[in-house]
């Protein structure tokens, strides 16, 4: 009996074995399956990932290439529009520097014309001069008195009457050197030497110029209303003297400066009516320019 149970026993345990094993083999055989489909997954995985590698590799690349060539492009360009602007920067600075140019020599051209301007008059002086030791005038009457300007003579003499001039005075080499004073500067001593010469040679032939000079010495000095009375007087006693345009150009001038604007315009349209082609009304109508004016009076 004993016996029998033990074979009963071991048969049910072969029984149950059997089919434990058999479906052991079973999950054995579905593991081996599952393993060959995560291979194959892996597989794939893999040569998808290779190919992605790849791509950004390519892509990587070609962005690389991209960027030198838009550096290069972008120096290429950068050289090229300052190779094709060099001409207009270089044009630009040329005429700045022209137009520095024709300002200083604006300011050149008309330095050189006071100048010129200035010598003319000297040069008509020293004409006059040399005239005058050619052709000396006879010698005033042995009298004393007083000047033009109506103060009292060196003797008391009542205004009006001549003024006899020191021994050994002579109007050519009273104003020569009042004009070698003036040119070198010496204002003060030139004022007084015409001065003197308007004094003991008020009809000589040279006393317009001694009075203008008086006038253009107040005017550098900054005395403009003395300079104005001093080119009055130019024009009330020699009308006709060769000094009566530049005097009349001065007292504008002088006008202009002591803040008269209104009666320096009128002085300067006068001398361009009444002495045409003169040097003086040329400069009268530069000055007229700068100051917006025409050259004549407006009538309504």
């Amino acid at each position: 009996m004993k016996a029998f149970r033990v074979a009963a026993l071991a048969l049910v345990c072969s029984t149950v074995c059997f089919g434990a094993s058999k479906e052991i083999i079973e999950l054995q055989r579905d593991v081996e399956l599952l393993q060959d489909k995560i291979n194959t997954i892996q597989r794939t995985l893999d040569e998808k990932f290779a190919q992605l590698q790849a791509l950004l590799q390519v892509s990587a690349d070609t962005t690389k290439d991209t960027n030198l060539q838009v550096h290069d492009l972008s120096g290429s360009v950068s050289r090229s529009v300052g190779t094709q602007l060099a001409p207009v920067t270089n044009l630009s600075q040329r005429v700045e520097g022209v137009s520095e140019d024709v300002r200083a020599l604006k300011d050149s051209l008309a330095d050189v014309e006071s100048r010129l301007d200035k010598l003319d008059a000297k040069l008509s002086d020293v004409q006059r001069s040399i005239q005058i030791q050619q052709n000396p005038p006879q010698a005033p009457p042995p009298t004393v008195g007083t000047d033009q300007s109506g103060v009292a003579g060196p003797n008391g003499a009542q205004p009006g009457a001549p003024v006899a001039p020191p021994a050994g005075m002579s109007a050519e080499q009273s104003f020569t050197a009042a004009m070698r004073d003036f040119e070198t500067g010496n204002n003060e001593l030139a004022q007084k030497e015409f001065q003197d010469y308007l004094t003991y040679f008020p009809n000589a032939a040279l006393a317009p110029n001694a009075q203008y000079y008086i006038g253009e010495i107040e005017f550098n000095q900054g005395n403009y209303n003395d300079a104005i009375k001093a080119f009055d007087a130019v024009l009330e006693r020699y009308p006709a003297g060769p000094k009566t345009p530049d005097a009349h150009y001065m007292k504008g001038r002088a006008l202009l400066k002591s803040g008269q604007r209104t009666r320096a315009i009128q002085e300067f349209r006068d001398l361009i009516a009444n002495y045409k082609g003169t040097n003086a009304a040329r400069n009268a109508q530069d000055q007229l320019r700068q100051l917006n004016a025409t050259t004549t009076t407006r009538h309504r």
